[in-house]
């Protein structure tokens, strides 16, 4: 499938697994957790990706929820919640990459005189991974969930999107939302009334949920 993003007034992508290749750097991640940690090298490798996956569902990472759960595994894992929050996106926004030819087609659809924007849950890291991956001054505006307080899929920061694009209510059905996250960017854009293609990356759409208005399988499949 090829969906031309010409015909939108606003365009707003999702950050990791969208624009930016966060499997890949969480897979370098994990060989990190497993290299420099004596209580996971009983591990091997396939079972260290194993068991960090399983903490990442729907491609996603609660540093708190990981945190407990990395603890009652292993009462001798010390770090707190401060401390692993810095190593994960430290780690995370070095090893990033951003997906190729990203940001040739983000210039590309800045010629357009289409207003673009990045929504991301997360804080001050996001903006590194951005700097890091060469996309910062890609964009309109930038959303970090931290900083604006609440994060995707909650209505208030679609709203904020909305007022940030410089579009009114009955202007949603012209912006278009584009994640890999059915359970936060999908049905958060829907709420509002925004268009939705979702990033399959190979996987299936969850059955429970009310579809998106596209699919497809990575950002190569956006036209300008």
């Amino acid at each position: 499938m090829s969906i031309n993003l010409s015909q939108y007034k606003g365009v707003v992508f999702d950050l990791d697994d969208t624009l930016i290749d966060r499997k890949s750097a969480y897979n370098q991640f994990i060989e990190i957790m497993h290299d420099n940690f004596e209580i996971f090298k009983h591990f091997s490798k396939i079972k260290a990706q194993e068991y960090f996956w399983n903490l990442s569902p729907n491609n996603s990472f609660n540093i708190q929820k990981a945190l407990e759960k990395i603890k009652s595994d292993f009462n001798e894992f010390n770090m707190n919640y401060e401390e692993f929050y810095e190593f994960y996106y430290d780690n995370m926004s070095r090893l990033v990459k951003p997906f190729n030819g990203v940001a040739k087609f983000l210039d590309e659809l800045k010629t357009k005189n289409i207003k673009l924007g990045i929504v991301t849950n997360g804080g001050m890291h996001q903006y590194k991974k951005l700097k890091n991956t060469g996309l910062e001054n890609k964009h309109d505006f930038v959303i970090a969930s931290e900083i604006f307080g609440y994060e995707k899929p909650h209505k208030k920061i679609f709203i904020e999107t909305l007022r940030q694009l410089n579009l009114s209510p009955k202007e949603v059905e012209n912006v278009v939302f584009i994640g890999d996250n059915p359970y936060t960017d999908i049905i958060g854009a829907q709420s509002v009334g925004f268009k939705t293609i979702w990033i399959s990356m190979g996987r299936e759409y969850p059955k429970d949920l009310r579809p998106p208005d596209y699919m497809i399988s990575n950002f190569k499949e956006l036209r300008v």
